[in-house]
């Protein structure tokens, strides 16, 4: 973070309320508790009022302010900030996929021959499948959306096999519940575009992502507003999704702590993990071939930072006419070097505020996740929960903290 941005997010966080101001936890609240009272209806299903305040904690728990969140404080009252492109912090950076969105996207390449030599290795988005009302920003993704989806899938995975495992039951109901909170913000039409769902009446669970927008491309200003919709078809599904889901952990937490040794309860994790991928793939996280295979980032025209939303333009400019709404659509991908020298350079960054460098990205040319499950019927490797994952559940070890999850390693070691 730039030491005047540092400066502005500090101040922004001792003077700010007790909630940061681009979110709104409630309404992951409000998502969970409904979710409960779904639960209520089925005797099978016994959620104490411990383990809901639990599943609220961790559900809200993402969007607690921090210098770091503070950054987009500052974002929202950046003058001149329409059309322009978002510096995102490493700490963000590295949490941003638990808000179900993807890795900033590369600032437009300049005439430099460093530059152009790296742009020769990027991957252009036919001409053809540009938008056509797109603004004029060239900028390029480091990911394609599969890469998203399976960093997701990644994340869920590890923090329900910690959730099934861990001798505390309120630290379990709390990694479910930013579980939670991650897929939750799919559900926000200002973080995914989605396509409704079919049917009629409308079936939940046939609706389908068509856009993971990255947040250094979106206006701050709409983006809490369409976090705080609770009366649309996104919400009422994301009830009935939660609901499904808090149905098979309460079972499956059950069968994972009567399990009398670490392999047992590792085998019997990995059983409530397949199941609980199969819904994420099926219906929570539905996306088409075509649109894996895309670059991810950008956002469309009524969440770009080309939306015609900035207000200090409204202020200092009011006798122009306001532009139009616009997207901001990547034109292409990086090169395949250079997305890994992002994840490189990001954690290097982590390194620098005393975090561990614990940033990874599934490689955007790994297959399908999904796909895989369900041709082969077995949960792919990255994953499967790991015994030391398990370890540190029974132990309680605060190694595994919110939005900090080290990376699965084959063997043995320890992550540091």
């Amino acid at each position: 973070m730039r030491p005047l941005t540092l400066l502005l997010a500090a101040a922004a966080v001792a003077l700010a309320p007790p909630r940061a101001d681009a979110y709104t936890p409630e309404n992951h609240e409000r998502s969970v508790r409904e979710a409960a009272a779904v639960c209520e209806a089925d005797p099978a299903v016994r959620l104490s009022d411990a383990d809901l305040a639990a599943l609220v904690h961790g559900a809200r728990e993402p969007d607690e302010p921090t210098i770091f969140l503070a950054e987009i404080g500052v974002q929202r009252i950046e003058p001149g900030a329409r059309g322009k492109r978002r510096e995102i912090n490493a700490v963000r950076i590295a949490e941003q996929s638990f808000h179900g969105s993807p890795n900033p996207t590369r600032a437009p390449y300049g005439d430099s021959p460093e530059d152009q030599a790296l742009r020769r290795d990027a991957a252009p988005v036919p001409e053809e499948q540009l938008l056509a009302n797109r603004f004029p920003l060239d900028v390029f993704s480091y990911d394609t959306n599969r890469a998203v989806r399976n960093k997701l899938l990644v994340n869920a995975s590890q923090l329900l096999c910690v959730s099934l495992a861990h001798r505390d039951d309120g630290e379990s109901g709390r990694k479910l519940g930013n579980l939670l909170h991650m897929l939750a913000d799919t559900y926000s039409a200002s973080h995914v575009q989605r396509s409704a769902p079919e049917g009629s009446p409308p079936v939940c669970g046939t609706e389908a992502i068509e856009w993971f927008f990255s947040m250094d491309l979106v206006v701050w200003k709409r983006h809490r507003r369409a976090d705080e919709v609770h009366d649309d078809w996104r919400f009422r599904c994301l009830v009935e999704h939660t609901a499904e889901l808090v149905r098979r952990w309460v079972p499956s937490r059950e069968r994972v702590g009567a399990a009398r040794d670490p392999a047992s309860k590792l085998a019997r994790a990995n059983e409530a993990v397949h199941e609980t991928v199969e819904v994420l793939c099926n219906r929570v996280l539905r996306a088409d071939p075509d649109v894996l295979g895309r670059p991810a980032g950008g956002a469309a025209a009524a969440y770009s930072i080309a939306s015609g939303s900035d207000n200090w333009e409204r202020v200092f400019l009011f006798w122009r006419k306001q532009p139009k709404d616009r997207p901001i659509q990547p034109v292409g991908l990086t090169g395949s070097a250079e997305a890994r020298a992002f994840v490189d350079r990001v954690n290097n960054e982590l390194e620098g505020f005393g975090r561990p460098r614990w940033f990874t990205y599934p490689s955007r040319e790994a297959g399908d996740y999904c796909a895989a499950l369900a041709q082969r019927g077995t949960l792919p490797a990255p994953l499967r929960c790991t015994a030391q994952e398990i370890e540190w559940a029974m132990e309680g070890s605060e190694v595994i903290e919110p939005l900090v999850m080290p990376p699965r390693v084959s063997g043995p070691t320890r992550a540091r």
